[in-house]
């Protein structure tokens, strides 16, 4: 990318500065694709509530969203199927038939460690550690014009799905540190003989030593000034420019909700929210040309712990959102979750693959070649269909 054009984007975006969790790819199309990466496992079974199904608050008496029109109850879809409370704004991409939702979904990964699952899901080929780049990357290296194949990545490292052949270079910004007890403790002891100075002190710091008690996910965007909202707007801002990238990667982490589940769920499930919205709205002009993608390394056990969560479990749940979406609809089986149907006795069967999902994003909304995404972008996927009627 030359100067011009990085300085030109760079001011399009100004807020993408301050966040290293957004990665971005050019590509030679009016397509554009958005990949949410949501780390550390997503609860399908809360994002996407089969609150129909017996077997669901059984398994979770304590955790379960409760049924539409109940208070905090899921936003029913189709009588059957409904969204978390907090997924507002997504509900309406459903209504507007731009939302589509592939439930019981997973890589072809079945074992339970982020780390393993995170790579498989990156690199593309079905083994942790079975390519050095990932799947995004060897995509863009799919279309012809090599200026087009350099990605942008804002943040300290490039994430392993966007590393490669492909040139891709990275935006980091400078962070203040994070401050500590003990600096805190010695500022207030240096001063608190001032009586004026040390009440201004104490007042001013109160939010910072109530930061010192927040989750780590929580201090994480603290202490950065990451925030998925500057991300979505950083991305919808570059992605409508006529010849911006065309390949994003948003990464938002924290979905590994062991314990308080429904409380962690409300903020975790806002922000996916929030990040939806503002991509429709940034994007409205290139809605046709644009598909949002959700994924995450695996799913959680059907039923819920003694601490309010869940376990790591193996079917999830992923949404297409976009003007080339048949939304309005789930696509894919359901297995539903009587006993007998679960994976191992206590996961969502994996019913659906996700390479299936990606080969018809890659093939038919960004327009690679069949060949070149089985041989090359999802290597050992031959045997793996497209799934059928997800683009119109």
């Amino acid at each position: 990318m030359d100067r011009r054009t990085l300085l030109r984007l760079m001011g399009a975006s100004g807020a993408a500065l301050s966040l290293p969790g957004l990665a971005f790819g050019m590509a030679a199309t009016d397509r554009r694709l958005i990949v949410i990466l949501q780390r550390g496992a997503q609860d399908g079974l809360s994002a996407l509530v089969p609150y129909t199904d017996a077997h669901y608050r059984r398994y979770r008496p304590h955790t379960a969203i409760a049924p539409p029109g109940e208070a905090d109850g899921a936003l029913d879809l189709d009588g059957r199927f409904g969204l978390h409370p907090a997924l507002k704004e997504t509900r309406k991409m459903w209504q507007a038939g731009d939302l589509a939702a592939i439930p019981a979904i997973a890589t072809r990964y079945r074992e339970r460690s982020h780390f393993d699952g995170q790579n498989v899901l990156e690199n593309g080929t079905g083994q942790p550690m079975g390519a050095r780049d990932g799947f995004l990357n060897r995509a863009l290296q799919g279309f012809g014009d090599p200026d087009a194949r350099r990605g942008m990545a804002f943040g300290p490292s490039v994430p392993l799905v966007l590393r490669g052949g492909a040139e891709v270079t990275n935006w980091t910004p400078s962070v203040f540190r994070e401050v500590d007890e003990d600096f805190l403790t010695r500022l207030l002891d240096s001063y608190g003989e001032d009586a004026l100075l040390a009440e201004a002190l104490e007042k001013g710091m109160s939010p910072l030593v109530t930061d010192l008690e927040l989750t780590g996910r929580e201090k994480w965007r603290a202490a950065t000034g990451r925030s998925f909202k500057a991300a979505a707007v950083a991305a919808s801002a570059a992605m409508a420019a006529p010849d911006g990238p065309r390949i994003a990667l948003i990464d938002m982490s924290g979905w590994d909700t062991h314990k308080s589940a429904p409380t962690r769920h409300m903020s975790l499930f806002a922000d996916l929210d929030e990040t939806m919205g503002l991509l429709r709205d940034g994007l409205e002009g290139v809605w046709e040309d644009t598909l949002i993608l959700t994924l995450s390394e695996f799913g959680r056990t059907a039923r819920e712990n003694g601490a309010m969560g869940t376990d790591h479990g193996t079917g999830g749940v992923s949404f297409l959102a976009g003007g080339t979406v048949r939304g309005g609809q789930l696509h894919g089986d359901w297995p539903g979750l009587a006993e007998d149907k679960l994976y191992q006795g206590r996961d969502l069967y994996p019913a659906n693959a996700l390479e299936a999902v990606l080969k018809t994003v890659l093939v038919q909304h960004m327009g690679l070649s069949n060949r070149y995404v089985d041989r090359t972008v999802l290597p050992g996927t031959d045997d793996i269909a497209a799934m059928k009627g997800l683009i119109g």
